[in-house]
């Protein structure tokens, strides 16, 4: 799945940001490497498409093997190695295969990837499958230079907060939406499964018709109940944290059965 994942990404980093070269890649690979490429060139300047349809087979063929009410998508960014400082979009950030004792940096490419669970553990011992399903550039905004202009500054953090991956993550739930509305899903509810990075207020501020979230978070973070109707405050009084929700023994534990780790397991 990792070399899938990463082929693919390649692939359609390739076509978002650098089209010529992926298209020389296309000629050698169909052994036209010797004859006039003008006119691939002139098609690929005259043609304008959107690369993310690319995955729309794979989601309608999918989504027969979701018969459930729910369908459940991952969402996450990852990064794409570049060794070319010119490559648009392309900057220095932090390498996840870092230690956890030192930070290192890498050049390359930012994406937000979404991928299909498919539940095959509902028709027998089999794990779930992850299929990709939308591959989207989010790159990052580069600072202005040293002799940057004030208003070029505010125009940076402005900028900054409009293209992070919060705001993306939030334009991308319409879309998926609408993609599976399209693939025949409209009567399904969508449910993302996003990282502990996408827990913040930009993301959790947009209601999409259809969609809920299942995010990770601190298990410090503090957090509260609407206050009650009627009370000049917006959040409750009362504040709690994951870990002390835990550790409460006024709340009773469930137990589910999952498959997990080759088998049907009974979790707490």
């Amino acid at each position: 799945m990792c070399s899938y994942r990463r082929a693919v990404g390649h692939a359609l980093g390739s076509l978002a940001c650098l089209g010529r070269r992926c298209l020389s890649r296309i000629i050698w690979t169909n052994g036209a490497q010797h004859r006039s490429w003008s006119g691939h060139y002139f098609l690929y300047s005259r043609c304008q498409w959107d690369p993310q349809q690319l995955f729309v087979p794979i989601l309608r063929r999918a989504l027969t093997w979701c018969p459930g009410r729910m369908v459940g998508m991952a969402v996450d960014d990852t990064r794409l190695r570049k060794s070319g400082r010119l490559i648009p979009g392309a900057s220095y950030q932090r390498d996840p295969l870092s230690p956890p004792f030192h930070t290192n940096f890498m050049l390359g490419l930012r994406f937000l990837q979404t991928s299909l669970l498919v539940p095959l553990h509902r028709g027998g011992n089999a794990a779930c499958r992850a299929l990709p399903v939308r591959f989207e550039e989010v790159s990052v905004v580069k600072k202005p230079g040293k002799r940057a202009t004030p208003e070029a500054w505010q125009l940076f953090h402005r900028a900054r907060k409009l293209h992070n991956l919060s705001a993306r993550l939030v334009q991308t739930m319409s879309r998926l939406r609408a993609a599976l509305d399209a693939a025949g899903g409209r009567n399904k509810l969508l449910v993302l499964a996003v990282d502990g990075s996408f827990c913040s207020r930009t993301v959790f501020a947009a209601r999409v018709a259809g969609v809920e979230l299942t995010t990770r978070t601190r298990k410090d973070a503090v957090l509260c109940f609407p206050a009650a109707s009627g009370s000049h405050r917006f959040y409750g009084a009362a504040k709690f944290t994951p870990e002390q929700v835990r550790k409460d023994d006024a709340i009773a534990w469930r137990t589910a059965k999952l498959f997990y780790g080759g088998k049907r397991r009974r979790i707490r």
